[in-house]
């Protein structure tokens, strides 16, 4: 006789229910860290040697500045960026733009224009 198979319900204490909009939100989070991830090492790899310039606190402040920016423009925009064209000065910028908008001194709707500004002349033309 053979055995009869168990489902994994039958072993698993269930899970909680969880709402499909928190699933959506999760997903949705989880798509903007690693597409920002995945920018940040290909900003990591152009820059090379002088990627140790930054602190750990401005790579930080630029995880929040190209969350930001993942979040505004739409997925197609996104992928045009060419973040290996990004010059350390560019970086810097994109630095001190964070650190105004969290200071107080640069609008959030200012800063997005600056980004997109700046970021809009490292399409790739996709």
């Amino acid at each position: 006789m053979v055995p009869m198979l168990l489902y994994p319900c039958d072993i698993l204490p269930s899970m909680p229910d969880v709402k499909r909009d928190e699933v959506g939100r999760r997903v949705f989070l989880l798509k903007q860290q690693r597409s920002v991830e995945e920018a940040i090492a290909i900003i990591r790899s152009a820059q090379g040697k002088r990627w140790n310039n930054l602190s750990e606190e401005d790579v930080g402040m630029l995880r929040l500045v190209l969350g930001e920016l993942w979040l505004q423009a739409d997925r197609e925009t996104w992928k045009s960026y060419s973040f290996s064209r990004l010059t350390l000065n560019d970086i810097i910028s994109l630095i001190r733009m964070g650190y105004s908008v969290k200071n107080g001194t640069l609008s959030k709707k200012e800063a997005e224009s600056l980004f997109r500004e700046l970021f809009g002349r490292t399409t790739t033309g996709t």
